[in-house]
């Protein structure tokens, strides 16, 4: 008789210490052009804007909304929708800042590693984090396809930014797809006006990345500077070494919905998006004053006597009047 209760406490216990890693930022509903995502306890929830936003698909949510606000079947969505768990790993966080990566379970054998940093309220995809033990050293991440319902291919490369002095200026050095071994120790990059150091080895979405090729201790093929602005990167700091990170991504990948951060609040975005009606396209032949004339007596002294085009108009006339005879 004891076995269930223990059970119920277990999962108790289980899903406090899962929610506990959950950094407060990530909580509420987001937004980006194409989906809409709401993170509730261990599970992730995806409306699909689909036909060019004019319907948004419940395509991803735990069994139980269904039971609460049941969803409407149509052409444009699935029989049922999936569910979609995740979890926090190596999660950073700052003033006003967290970097983690979302695990997302797919099934028993299928999971993403989504790197992602939160910002004021908006989350981005692309990015480089300064080093802890060097401020000049910013490194990258393997960028993903952000929170998707498909397993989702590794890159094969991705870089670290070492800035000069005066933070104008960045080495891009690359990693590569590595089944070495991780090992944590420094690199020597050389360049022509001086040299500096850099990780051997990058773990990014449970993948090794590294920098050299077995036991080398120099970097292969270092590239020459670059500025900051060419790359598009921007930082927000005064300085870029002010700045915890730099941001590669043009827009956010996802904003946050201010105010919005419940179920029924979810639900109401919903609604009231699949309420709207798209207008009704332009006339092919607006309406125009004085009226056009189309010359119908030129067009039936044409036809008059051709047999085929009789044929036709004889069969017109069962599915209704031409246009000239609603004039």
């Amino acid at each position: 008789m004891r076995k269930p209760s223990f059970l119920l406490i277990f999962f108790f216990l289980v899903n406090l210490c899962f929610s506990q890693n959950i950094p407060s930022s990530l909580y509420g509903i987001w937004e980006g052009k194409d989906r809409i995502v709401f993170f509730e306890d261990n599970q992730i929830v995806i409306l699909l804007k689909e036909y060019y936003g004019w319907y948004y698909d419940r395509a991803v949510e735990p069994e139980n909304y269904d039971e609460k606000e049941p969803r409407v079947r149509n052409s444009g969505t699935t029989k049922k929708p999936q569910q979609l768990y995740f979890d926090i790993k190596n999660l950073k966080e700052g003033e006003n800042w967290s970097f983690f990566e979302l695990e997302t379970e797919l099934s028993h054998r299928q999971k993403n590693l989504i790197p992602l940093l939160i910002s004021d309220d908006k989350i981005y995809l692309d990015f480089y984090l300064q080093n802890d033990q060097d401020r000049n050293t910013f490194i990258g991440h393997a960028k993903s396809e952000g929170i998707t319902m498909f397993e989702q291919a590794l890159p094969e490369n991705i870089g670290v930014l070492y800035l000069t002095a005066d933070g104008g200026a960045a080495y891009d050095v690359r990693y590569w797809k590595s089944d070495m071994d991780f090992e944590e120790s420094q690199v020597l990059f050389k360049r022509p006006k001086g040299e500096f150091y850099v990780p051997k080895h990058l773990v990014s979405r449970g993948q090794n990345y590294s920098s050299v090729s077995g036991r080398s201790k120099i970097v292969r093929n270092p590239q020459g500077a670059l500025r900051l602005e060419s790359r598009g990167l921007r930082f927000t700091g005064q300085t870029a070494f002010e700045s915890p990170f730099l941001i590669a991504d043009k827009e956010p990948y996802l904003v946050r919905i201010a105010d919005k951060k419940t179920f029924e609040d979810l639900m109401k975005i919903v609604k009231d998006a699949n309420s709207r009606r798209k207008p009704d396209p332009p006339a092919l032949f607006p309406p125009h004053n004085p009226p056009l004339d189309w010359h119908w007596d030129l067009i039936d002294a044409l036809e008059k006597n051709n047999p085929y085009i009789q044929a036709v108009r004889e069969r017109q006339r069962t599915f209704g009047a031409r246009a000239k005879e609603i004039q």
